[in-house]
């Protein structure tokens, strides 16, 4: 499967349905976070007296890179920044479908360069 990884595989999985947003960032984040772990940051936030919290942000650093998406109300907003020891040097706004196509590049470069990641991409696309 590792050579069967492709960029349009993976971008058409991870923009499986954009339709309900807050359930479609759920659903990412959690397999973001199982697929990549190291690489993933999942930010969830509640009401003052909600019990249930829905995904806030989530960011992904890949090399020089970190692709943020963050959600307010229903609208999400999507980055890409580039980091250099910690500062921003660079940020570029983009639509939700370009943020998918610059993650999609960037994690197969990684799972090109990590069999951790290639098998946390493979799961990824099985789930």
């Amino acid at each position: 499967m590792a050579d069967d990884l492709s960029f349009d595989i993976l971008a058409a999985s991870l923009r499986q349905d954009t339709s309900d947003i807050l359930t479609f960032l759920e659903v990412l984040a959690k397999k973001l976070e199982s697929a990549i772990p190291l690489q993933t940051t999942v930010d969830r936030r509640g009401g003052l007296f909600s019990k249930t919290k829905t995904v806030h942000s989530i960011k992904i650093q890949a090399g020089e890179w970190q692709y943020v998406l963050t959600q307010d109300h229903g609208h999400v907003d999507a980055q890409r920044v580039k980091m250099v020891r910690g500062i921003a040097l660079k940020t570029e706004n983009g639509s939700l479908p370009q943020w998918i196509e610059w993650v999609s590049q960037e994690l197969l470069k990684l799972a090109n360069e990590s069999s951790d990641v290639r098998t946390g991409l493979e799961r990824f696309l099985l789930s």
